[in-house]
């Protein structure tokens, strides 16, 4: 009785195990032969010959058209500002509320977190008219300004302040 279960188990797990290779490779295969294509002439797009003669024309032709080494700059730009401000916003929101118990310190947390039970699709309009007063659209401060505040930042920093005594090593 124990080998009749246990082969079933096995064969349960590779039955399992195949059906996820299956999907894995279903998954991955269109990009895959994207990877390929874009190494090869265009004339092998359509039907495929793994002797195909390689080709950087298509890569030459992309990024010809438009320009993508301002998009990962500004990308970058982007980023980093965003980072740097929600390290400096949250970290010191998150001390003054894990350390300072002031007149409506409970309210103004949670109205932070009431930021976590708002989808960001929500404000879009109304951060879209705030960035227009302000002469941002199109800028990339006008799209990063949105999220220079992070709730769930100030909550996991609030956290980690809140565990950290007057008399830790980190704060002597």
């Amino acid at each position: 009785m124990k080998t009749l279960r246990s082969a079933s188990f096995n064969l349960q797990d590779v039955l399992e195990t195949g059906a996820a290779w299956f999907l894995a490779l279903l998954w991955i295969a269109p990009l895959a032969y994207a990877f390929w294509a874009a190494f090869h002439p265009s004339e092998y797009a359509v039907h495929f010959d793994i002797f195909a003669p390689l080709t950087l024309d298509n890569l030459r032709e992309a990024l010809s058209r438009a320009p993508f080494l301002r998009y990962a700059f500004n990308t970058f730009i982007l980023v980093t500002t965003i980072l740097f401000a929600q390290l400096v916003v949250c970290t010191l929101a998150a001390y003054a509320f894990a350390r300072f118990r002031f007149f409506g310190s409970d309210l103004a947390f949670a109205l932070v977190l009431v930021q976590l039970m708002i989808t960001p699709e929500i404000l879009i309009v109304e951060n879209y008219g705030t960035l227009a007063r302000f002469e941002l659209i199109d800028t990339i401060l006008g799209i990063g300004l949105p999220y220079m505040a992070s709730a769930f930042g100030i909550l996991s920093t609030k956290q980690r302040h809140a565990g950290r005594t007057a008399t830790s090593p980190c704060c002597a």
